[in-house]
């Protein structure tokens, strides 16, 4: 048989109950807790993991005689397109050299996006990218930034559907200052804060195309899956389709990690008032899980620059557009150093005219000087608009879906600190 030994959360020394207070009891500093706050600093766990539908249906006959499926001898990327389509190239590598045969297996997608941008509108969001860039590399202002490649597919995604619960403890603190003659004096509030409830979320996605970045398909979300239709090959005509080569099981792991940033962010908005705040304990999990198959428009576009060659993703359905054209270091330096000098004299110079100058309001001028150039500098970088990861999935929560089962905040114990205040005769 096992047991449970409880410890006292300010000293670790154990605990006993008191039939006296009803409480649990620590002989070594003297604190009582309540027995139901002890508990739940240490909650249940369980080892659940997520259990998906994952789709099975596959293509039928009669869809698989009407499509083609082309092997990339240059880079291996897996694709499809319509039956009538004879010749076409990689939109990864750009390689001719790709083989057609017919449609065996995989799961079937349910759902297409259709394209609504346009190649021209395409094309012209390329080349509208270029102006106004400050920190964009000098290599692309010193000669015309020419297409080399621009392909129309569609990238094969997974939505996930779930429900997540989540039951997450927090240690907090309340802290209190005050002066008593030469002495500063804080008492701290330690207190135990649990928060158990949850959310749906509805088409979290996920691409399930290797040759292509995450970073790149989640910046350009969202889609409008209002939009969608119902899958058939006709749908493909004049595009190419890339097969999905991440099975939906793999792709859970990004799905989940998402669901679970999203949720420990929605209970931790509901912790207020507290000075200080940290997570002791989290349980996640999740359930009602479904993964649908799908197709979304993305219009690829590459140009190349002494040897290295550039990739612009464009959203077929909204026109948002990413890439991974990195910014200009010596430009951000510069940018940065000139910003930091100006804020810094302007401040300084403030200073001296109300006659505050000294080493500690230099010290608070120069801080504020730094910020303001890194707040720049950030503005100056996100017109790159770079690939990034999408770290939670709150577009996907299903609206009125939030729920909190469980809330509460216990009193724990107090600790008191007292400083000496150095006084001004002190330091002479």
């Amino acid at each position: 048989m096992s047991t449970i030994a409880y410890t006292c959360p300010c000293c670790g020394a154990p605990l006993s109950f008191s039939g006296a207070s009803g409480k649990l009891e620590c002989a070594a500093c003297g604190n009582s807790y309540d027995t139901e706050a002890i508990e739940a600093m240490n909650p249940a766990v369980t080892d659940e993991g997520p259990a998906f539908d994952l789709p099975k249906e596959e293509f039928n006959q009669e869809e698989a005689a009407g499509m083609h499926a082309y092997l990339c001898e240059g880079c291996g990327a897996e694709l499809m397109t319509e039956g009538a389509t004879t010749a076409t190239e990689c939109p990864y590598c750009g390689s001719p050299a790709i083989l057609p045969d017919r449609i065996e297996g995989g799961v079937k997608p349910e759902k297409v996006i259709p394209f609504t941008v346009t190649k021209e509108q395409a094309q012209q969001q390329f080349e509208e990218y270029f102006k106004g860039k400050r920190l964009l590399p000098n290599v692309f202002l010193e000669s015309r930034n020419r297409i080399t490649e621009m392909r129309r597919l569609y990238v094969p995604y997974w939505l996930f559907d779930c429900e997540a619960d989540a039951n997450i403890v927090y240690d907090a603190e309340k802290e209190h200052t005050r002066r008593e003659g030469d002495w500063e004096i804080t008492r701290t509030e330690h207190y135990v804060v649990r928060r158990k409830g949850g959310m749906a979320f509805e088409h979290i996605p996920v691409d399930g195309s290797v040759k292509l970045d995450n970073k790149i398909t989640e910046s350009l979300e969202p889609y409008d899956l209002s939009a969608a239709v119902p899958f058939s090959p006709s749908v493909l005509a004049g595009a190419l389709a890339d097969h999905a080569d991440v099975d939906a099981a793999e792709c859970e792991g990004r799905a989940m990690e998402r669901v679970e940033n999203s949720v420990s962010q929605a209970m931790r908005e509901t912790v207020v008032g507290y000075t200080r705040v940290n997570e002791r304990s989290t349980n996640i999990r999740t359930e009602g899980g479904k993964v649908t198959p799908v197709l979304m428009p993305v219009w690829l576009i590459t140009t190349e620059k002494e040897g290295t060659t550039y990739t612009f993703a464009i959203n077929g359905q909204t026109g948002k557009l990413t890439c991974d054209v990195p910014a200009d270091k010596k430009k951000s330096l510069i940018w940065g150093g000139s910003v930091f000098a100006g804020a810094f004299g302007i401040g300084a110079l403030a200073l001296w005219l109300l006659g505050q100058l000294g080493s500690g309001t230099l010290l608070i001028a120069a801080v504020i000087a730094a910020i303001i150039a890194l707040i720049v500098v950030g503005s100056l970088t996100a017109q790159l608009k770079q690939a990034v990861h999408q770290n939670a999935a709150a577009d996907y929560v299903r609206k009125g879906s939030f729920k909190l089962d469980v809330s509460y905040d216990r009193f724990l114990y107090e600790t008191t600190k007292k400083r000496k205040i150095e006084t001004g005769n002190q330091n002479k």
